[in-house]
């Protein structure tokens, strides 16, 4: 009688594992029986792996085009206040809101400082500031034959419809990629524009780590079209071998970056990544021993 409730509660316990491992096991079974048609787009033609360059300024751009007129153009898109999208990285943004604060500080009764974010600002004032940073439709006017990854930075209000309005006009569905942290902003533009292709949020990659930590990644939901990681989110690695492997079974393509030295390199060559993304493209043709563009 003395030891009746411990073992009732050890008994419980081992059951309650037992079924728990049940009910995994079974998740992973139904997921590993799923199949996963091939995915094919006019987005990525071309010699692989593709070359995706971040670029935020138009010169940028034509620098990048003038060493691998094939390369495709990686954008922070950004939304302002008047919804004007436009093209800046997100870590330049404190230097715009310092100036505000400043100007208000020595402008006490003046309304300057509208808020604490770039998107609470109008285009003009945005524009006016960082000289040489451009509306998205510029990219799509100028470069008509290039293609991008539009990384939409903020998710604001109707930002799905802002996006797709500013670039509509130029022929836009065979070269444009949709990736953004945020994976509402991706599901909205998508119920827009099923035609373009969608890369990979947050939430997935924190998802499908999570996932495989609980031995079922093969039964996680992954919508995108491409798998797009960094190698490091949140000072941990982005991915493993056994989510790269799902991917693959799931008939994905890869795109890892930003590629920065050649180890990086090496593990997105050991994964025949067919997308490679780089901040500096004279040091990545360098380690791939590709030459500037004839």
């Amino acid at each position: 009688m003395l030891y009746e409730g411990p073992m009732r509660i050890l008994f419980i316990t081992a059951v309650s594992f037992l079924i728990l491992g049940i009910l995994l096991l079974m998740a992973r079974i139904w997921g590993l029986g799923q199949s996963f048609p091939a995915y094919e787009h006019a987005f990525f033609s071309g010699p692989a792996p593709i070359v995706i360059v971040k670029a935020d300024t138009l010169e940028k751009v034509q620098e990048t085009l003038k060493l691998k007129p094939d390369a495709v153009i990686w954008a922070d898109v950004r939304i302002s206040q008047d919804k004007v999208p436009f093209i800046l990285p997100a870590n330049r943004d404190r230097e715009f809101i310092d100036m505000k604060m400043a100007e208000q500080k020595a402008n006490p009764t003046a309304k300057i400082m509208t808020g604490g974010k770039l998107s609470e600002y109008p285009w003009e004032q945005i524009n006016e500031f960082y000289k040489t940073t451009p509306a998205l439709k510029e990219y799509y006017e100028q470069f008509p034959e290039t293609r991008f990854v539009l990384n939409v930075v903020d998710n604001v209000h109707d930002v799905h419809s802002t996006v797709v309005n500013a670039i509509d006009a130029f022929k836009p569905n065979k070269r444009t990629l949709i990736q953004s942290d945020a994976l509402i902003v991706m599901t909205t533009i998508k119920e827009l524009k099923p035609e373009w292709v969608y890369g990979t949020s947050h939430p997935d990659i924190m998802r499908l780590l999570s996932f495989d930590s609980l031995w079922i990644l093969p039964s996680t939901q992954f919508k995108g079209d491409v798998f797009i990681a960094p190698f490091t989110l949140m000072k941990r690695p982005a991915f493993n071998d056994e989510i790269i492997t799902e991917m693959r079974r799931r008939n994905k393509r890869i795109f890892l970056g930003p590629i920065e030295n050649e180890a990086q390199l090496a593990d997105a060559t050991r994964y025949k990544a067919e997308g490679l993304i780089t901040t500096n493209l004279p040091e990545l043709l360098r380690l791939l021993n590709q030459g500037p563009a004839q």
